[in-house]
Formats: structure tokens, C-alpha cells, sequence
């Protein structure tokens, strides 16, 4: 009876694949393969294929999903190519067709038939995808090795950059190390990456992890590295390390060294990153092998070149002592120890005394010294036979009898019985010397007058003045106003930051100095130049003083800063009359709020009273004009009272108090020209423009203030018959009023001062508003304009007239 191909696949798994490993040894990648390692996989591919057949449809797909692709990655490190690991899944396609039909057993059937052929057909995709990506990641791998050795000339530069691409290939490694031989006994660690790695440690073969892999010449793997005892070692600490592996390294049957990777974060080392690192391993060996040998012939050609050179050297040695003994330019001589002749001089010598070398070559020695300067021959030979050198001065004379001062350096030189056998000096002419220190004496001179001129000037200075070391920052000069100024005699500092501490530096506001914000502190790090900055010092006796300090670098010719110098000038009663003069400025403003405030109660009595009897019919025509200039000048007082308390606002209250509504600037320009009409029934006023937007959030009243006022200056400084003009100018965001009047130009003294409190009008120029007063309504006028966020700027030419052009903002900037 036939069975299920599931059943048939288990019964006979091993009969399949004896069947399978006859024909797949034909591979020659395969002979030489165990029979564990050839079938690798295989088995289990086998089981699983037929658990699928034993599943229902629904599950067949999650099945196909899970076909293993193992056993191509094993057979990529066996040196297998894809052609021959597919040509292993056809052969074992085929031996379960053939045995199936051998056992006498029917045609499959269809769903049993197409289950193991899209089984088959998937481990196929699988191997051959999982080969071809593993075999181009190792193919990148060994190509970037074989890069980095190329740019590295020894192996000390190979294994840093071998090390750093596999850890960028093999992303769960966390550490790796490299370890070479070192004799017969140990291996040294070369070069490693991440922490616990002990770079020129010695491991012992044999012992730990390192050791073990390089006794047994085998792979090992741990996966708690923590726990296995062979994985702990002095220079490569591994407590943290989870997964751990390692590889020898060997070439032709000799130990290179060994190779290890682990990962803090796995337990598990997946079969592609371990293929991948023995790949890379192997490659390794041989570039390392290769790195060996040349460093091995570079340091024997090294060798062999320096010993030539040495030979070369000694050869040219004399060579050169005679070229130096007879070009030098310091007089050279050498003096028999017997009896002090000259046994031989080099030229300098010779032309320093006026003779050729021959002509004083067997001389004595005196025969050169100035017969003044003679009697001391003897002590300075014997001074030079009794120490190692010995140096003096002495006068000499030429063979014409002038004489020169000379320096003179003294060796002895012994023979093999230890006595002095010669004398070799070198002699140097001093003449230009002693000049030199002639002018370095009378500079230094001319340098202690100018210094002690600069320090009576200093004593003199009314500022405080005192300077400090760039290199040091300690404070080492300061003139006799500091004392006066601190009540304390100076002395130097250690520190430039103890000056603001001692005497108590404090800004203005009283917060204490930082150590390095202090001014001369400043130039001396940053080079910083600070021109009198406000400063609060402590007097002696404990009251406070206001000084200004300044500070500047002094820099030498290169520009490089050698010191800084401060100044401190005492400010303190001038200080305070200013303060006296503000406290009075202030007084006299709030006197001014006050009574314009007060008076405004009887005006107001006096405008209500005015104005009902101004209603009243029963005033006679005098009474009527008596009552209404009374009317006309208290309205007059009440604008001047207004403009008083705009002008207190601005300057005590922090500017003109703005009430933003929405509303239209038209209407505004409109009531302010129908007032202006009124008041000048027999000017021309014209409102130009207008087309657009106008509306914002405006100040209705203080604009219209700002109208009449311009206006109002307009008629009164304009001719009788010359037209005002008021234009509207819609500019998207802003929005600009211009008041143009012709006549004759507010004269250039006067413009840079229009918008300056109480400046009264002229004969040729506006200061006020229309009907005379304080001269507070330009005043006004730019500040309320700069309470609108807005700005106003004036133009005048004899051309051209005169235009005051105001410029707003729809809506209120920011804070």
C-alpha cells in the first residue's frame, strides 16, 4: 500500500542521502569533505519538508518562509562555488524521485508533488540568495583588507585598519584583537580595538583563551565569556564580553599569531559574521606573513645601509675636520705641551696676527701675546693642564705691532700615559665684542635715564596708572596717584584679578567684579581695548569711590602682547553733581506735573462758568466780548496745561500714554482738517491721495493731535495765500501722512532741534503749536508718533517747501 511522501521522506532520510553522497562526491570541493560535514544540513531539510506536507494549506506558505539557508553558507566556507552547491540540491531532488519510484510506489500525487518541489525550489532561492550575499560581503571585506595593506608600508599600520573594516563589516562586534607570535612562549597583543585591551601585552601559549587557540590550532567559540574561565587574562580583559571567538592564524603549518572578535551585546555570533571572519583571518595571515618579511628585509637593508654609511662617514671624517680647520673662522691652534711652541695654526689664526701659517708655525707661543699680557702664559697652561677646558682673555699682537684683545679656549690632550702631551685652542678676536658692550653700557644708560623720565612722569599723572605682565598676569608697576586714589601703599601682586578683589571692584549697580571681567584682566587675555568704563572702588577708610578705568595692550615689534597698562580716574565728585543736577531736572518736572495737574480744576471752573453765560441771552454785546476772550484765553491755558502733562509723561512716565483702537486714519485726517478750517476760515487746506487702506489700531486723539499741530504750523508759517497740502499714502504695512506747506525753509541751524522741548517758534521756522506756547508741540507730535511704533522726519528747500512726513505702522510692533 503506498504511504505518504512525508512518511517515506523520514523512513528512508539516511537511505536518501547515502544515495546522495555517492553521487555529490563527483563535486571536487566535496571529496574531501567528512561525511558530518557533507551533509551539513541536509538532514534537517529533509524533516522540515515533510512537516510541511503534513500541515494544512493555510500554513503552507509561513513553511516555505522558514527552508534554512545554512547549509550554502557552510559549503561558501568550504570553498564551494553556487553552481556546485545548486548542483547538490538537484542530486538530492533527484534522489527522492528515483527511490520513491524504485520502492515501486505510484505517481505522486499532485498537492504532495507540488509541496516538495516549491520546497526543493525555495532551499534552492534561499541557498543561492544567502550565498550570493554573504559571498559579496566577504569579496568586500577582503578587497578593503587587501586595500588597507596596500597603504600601510609595515604591519604596525596593516592591523589598525584591518581591525577598524571588520568592525564596520561585522556590526555586532564590540571587540577585536590581534595578537602575533613573540618567540616560542607567548604571543603579544599588536593591536586591538575597544576597552580591556592591554596593546604589548604577553599571553603564554597554551594558557586562556588566546593561548588555547594558539596550542590547539583550532577555532573556538564561547557564548558568556563572563563564565568561561579560559576567556579571562591579564591583557584582554573579557568580563563584559558576551559572545567570543577566535581563529589561528597559520601559513604553510606556522603559527602567525591568533585573531579574536566578541560582542557585549550577543550571546550569539551569527554563521555569516563567523565565516566572514575566518575569511577575513586567512586573507590576513597572508598579509601579515607578507608585512613580516618586508619588515624583516627593511630592517636588514636599514642595517646594512647604516653600516655603510658609518664606514662612509668615519672615511669622510678626517676629510672634514681638515676642511673645518682650515675654513673656520675662528683662529685654531695647536701648542707642543714641552715647550709651548706652535706646532700648528689654521689660517684664521695666521690673518688675525698679519703672518701666513708657515711663518708661524714653529714660533713660541708668546710670540703672539702682547709683551704686557705675557706674564701670564704660564698660569693659564697650567690652569688648562689641571681641568678638562679653561678660558680667558689676553692681548695679542700682529706681526706689524698693533695689538688686539682675544678670547681664548683651552683643551688639553694626553697620551696613552696619561701625560699632556699638546694644547688646542681656539681664538677668537674680541675687538668688535668689546665694542658692542661699550654701546650695550651706554644704551643701557640712556635706557635707565628715559625709564627714570617715564617713572617722574608717572609720579606726576593726576590718573592712577599701573601695568601688568602678559605672560605672568602679575601686576608689577603703579605710580604714586594709585595710593592716593585707594589709600593704600602698592605693592606687587601676584595676580592682576587680587586688584579687584582687594579694593573691592563692584559695577556700578554693586555687583562685585568677576575675576576675569575686571578691564586690565580683559586685555590681558583677549587683547581688549577699554576706554573709560564706570567703576566702584573701596577707599582704605571705607567710603566708595566713582572711578573711570581704561586699559590697552602694549604689544612688542611682532605684535605679540607683553603687557597691559591701566588708568584709573576719579570721577566721584563729578558724579555726584551730576546726580544733583538730575535730582533737580526731576524735581523741577514733577513741580511742573503738579501744578499743571492742580490747575486744571479752576480752568475747568472757569470754562463751564464761560461757557453757560456764553449760552445766556441776557449778556449785553461788551459783557459778551469780555466773556468770550476770558473763554479764549482759558482754552489756551488748558492746551498749554496739556502739553505740560504730555511733556511730564514722556520724560517721567516713560513716553506718551497710547489707547490703540481699531479705526480708520481718514477720518482722523478729516475731523483734524475740518478744526484747522474752522480755525482758519480764510486758508486753503487740501487732503491729497486716500486710495487704499487706512485702517490699524490707532490713537484717534493723539493723532488727531498730531494733525492739528502739523497743520496748524503749516498755516502759520506759510503764506496767507499758499495752499497746505495733506497727502495719504497706503504702503501695505505702513501707512504715511505728509504735511507740505511753500515759503521760505526752516533755516539748517534750526532743524537738527525742531522736536526739542520748549524751543519757541521764530519769525522763519515752527517750534509750536498754532497759536504760540511752550514750545512742547513738535515735542508731542514725535512722541506720540513713536508711541504708534512709527517715525517722523522733516524736509526743507526754498524749491521745494517744507514737508513733515509721518510714518505708522498698522499694528503695533512687538515689546
Amino acid at each position: 500500500m503506498p504511504i505518504p511522501l512525508a512518511d517515506f521522506l523520514i523512513q528512508n532520510r539516511d537511505t536518501i542521502l547515502e544515495a546522495w553522497e555517492v553521487e555529490v562526491r563527483s563535486i571536487p570541493a566535496a571529496q574531501a569533505l567528512t561525511r558530518p560535514a557533507l551533509r551539513d544540513g541536509l538532514p534537517g531539510l529533509l524533516e522540515g519538508i515533510a512537516r510541511m506536507m503534513r500541515k494544512p494549506q493555510a500554513e503552507l506558505a509561513s513553511g516555505l518562509s522558514a527552508i534554512s539557508d545554512h547549509h550554502a553558507l557552510e559549503r561558501l566556507g568550504e570553498g564551494f562555488d553556487l553552481r556546485q552547491v545548486v548542483t547538490e540540491y538537484r542530486l538530492l531532488r533527484g534522489c527522492v524521485l528515483r527511490l520513491w519510484s524504485a520502492r515501486g510506489h505510484a505517481t505522486l500525487r499532485p498537492d504532495e508533488e507540488r509541496i516538495f518541489h516549491e520546497a526543493m525550489d525555495e532551499a534552492v532561492a534561499a541557498a543561492v540568495s544567502r550565498y550570493t550575499r554573504a559571498r559579496e560581503r566577504t569579496i568586500q571585506a577582503l578587497d578593503r583588507i587587501s586595500a588597507a595593506a596596500l597603504g600601510s608600508p609595515d604591519v604596525a599600520g596593516f592591523l589598525p585598519r584591518l581591525l577598524q573594516v571588520l568592525c564596520e563589516t561585522v556590526a555586532a562586534v564590540d571587540v577585536a584583537v590581534v595578537l602575533l607570535r613573540d618567540g616560542e612562549d607567548f604571543l603579544r597583543v599588536e593591536s586591538g580595538v575597544g576597552e580591556g585591551v592591554d596593546i604589548g601585552g604577553l599571553v603564554p601559549m597554551g594558557q586562556g583563551f588566546a593561548g588555547t587557540i594558539a596550542a590547539t590550532r583550532e577555532p573556538l567559540l564561547v557564548h558568556d565569556a563572563s563564565r568561561d574561565e579560559r576567556a579571562h587574562s591579564a591583557v584582554v580583559r573579557t568580563s563584559d564580553v558576551r559572545a567570543l571567538y577566535g581563529v589561528p592564524l597559520v601559513l604553510n603549518d606556522v603559527l602567525i599569531g591568533v585573531a579574536l572578535m566578541g560582542s557585549r551585546v550577543s550571546t550569539e555570533l551569527s554563521e555569516e559574521d563567523l565565516l566572514l571572519f575566518r575569511a577575513m583571518a586567512s586573507r590576513a595571515t597572508g598579509l601579515l606573513a607578507q608585512g613580516q618579511a618586508r619588515d624583516r628585509e627593511r630592517e636588514a637593508r636599514a642595517e646594512a645601509e647604516a653600516s655603510l654609511k658609518r664606514l662612509r662617514e668615519s672615511e669622510a671624517g678626517l676629510r672634514r675636520w681638515e676642511e673645518v680647520f682650515f675654513r673656520l673662522g675662528v683662529g685654531v691652534v695647536v701648542v707642543s705641551a714641552e715647550d709651548d711652541t706652535l706646532l700648528d695654526v689654521n689660517p684664521a689664526f695666521a690673518r688675525m696676527h698679519g703672518a701666513s701659517p708657515e711663518e708661524l708655525i714653529g714660533q713660541p707661543l708668546e710670540a703672539t701675546i702682547a709683551p704686557e699680557a705675557r706674564g701670564m702664559l704660564p698660569r693659564h697652561a697650567a690652569a688648562a693642564n689641571s681641568k678638562p677646558s679653561h678660558e680667558y682673555e689676553s692681548l695679542h699682537v700682529r706681526k706689524d705691532g698693533s695689538r688686539f684683545p682675544a678670547f681664548s679656549h683651552v683643551t688639553a690632550f694626553r697620551d696613552e700615559t696619561g701625560k699632556v702631551s699638546r694644547r688646542v685652542a681656539t681664538v677668537l678676536d674680541i675687538t668688535q665684542r668689546r665694542a658692542v658692550e661699550t654701546d650695550r653700557q651706554r644704551l643701557l644708560s640712556t635706557i635707565e635715564s628715559e625709564r627714570a623720565r617715564l617713572a617722574a612722569v608717572l609720579e606726576q599723572l593726576p590718573a592712577g596708572v599701573f601695568i601688568a605682565d602678559a605672560a605672568s598676569g602679575r601686576l608689577v608697576l603703579a605710580n604714586r596717584q594709585v595710593a592716593v586714589l585707594t589709600g593704600r601703599p602698592f605693592q606687587p601682586m601676584s595676580n592682576v584679578d587680587t586688584f579687584a578683589t582687594l579694593y573691592g571692584a563692584c559695577h556700578p549697580d554693586g555687583t562685585p567684579y568677576a575675576p576675569d571681567a575686571w578691564p586690565l584682566a580683559r586685555t590681558l587675555s583677549t587683547g581688549e581695548v577699554v576706554q573709560g568704563e564706570e567703576a566702584m572702588l573701596k577707599h582704605e577708610d571705607g567710603h566708595t569711590l566713582t572711578v573711570l578705568v581704561s586699559s590697552a595692550p602694549i604689544r612688542d615689534r611682532d605684535g605679540e602682547l607683553i603687557a597691559g597698562v591701566a588708568t584709573l580716574a576719579d570721577v566721584t565728585e563729578r558724579r555726584r553733581a551730576q546726580e544733583a543736577e538730575l535730582q533737580a531736572a526731576r524735581f523741577g518736572e514733577r513741580l511742573i506735573a503738579i501744578v499743571s495737574h492742580d490747575l486744571r480744576n479752576p480752568l475747568n471752573a472757569i470754562h463751564l462758568s464761560t461757557t453757560q453765560l456764553l449760552h445766556s441771552e441776557v449778556l449785553a454785546e461788551r459783557e459778551r466780548r469780555f466773556v468770550t476772550r476770558i473763554a479764549r484765553s482759558s482754552a489756551r491755558m488748558t492746551r498749554m496745561i496739556s502739553e505740560l502733562l504730555d511733556f511730564t509723561r514722556g520724560r517721567l512716565g516713560g513716553g506718551i500714554p497710547i489707547q490703540r483702537t481699531p479705526g480708520d486714519l481718514r477720518a482722523v485726517v478729516r475731523q483734524g482738517v475740518e478744526e484747522l478750517e474752522a480755525a482758519w476760515p480764510e486758508r486753503t487746506l487740501r487732503v491729497a491721495g486716500g486710495t487704499g487702506r487706512y485702517d490699524g489700531q490707532w490713537d484717534a486723539d493723539r493723532l488727531l493731535q498730531v494733525v492739528s499741530n502739523l497743520g496748524g504750523n503749516a498755516l502759520q508759517y506759510s503764506a496767507p495765500d499758499a495752499p497746505v497740502t495733506l497727502t495719504l499714502s497706503d504702503l501695505g504695512d505702513t501707512v504715511v501722512l505728509e504735511v507740505h506747506n511753500p515759503g521760505e525753509p526752516i533755516s539748517a541751524e534750526a532743524l537738527p532741534h525742531l522736536f526739542d522741548p520748549f524751543r519757541r517758534a521764530t519769525s522763519s521756522h515752527p517750534g509750536s503749536s498754532i497759536s504760540g506756547g511752550l514750545g512742547l508741540g513738535l515735542y508731542i507730535v514725535e512722541q506720540v508718533v513713536k508711541g504708534h511704533g512709527g517715525h517722523i522726519q522733516v524736509t526743507s528747500t526754498e524749491a521745494d517747501g517744507t514737508v513733515f512726513k509721518v510714518t505708522l505702522p498698522r499694528v503695533p510692533p512687538p515689546a
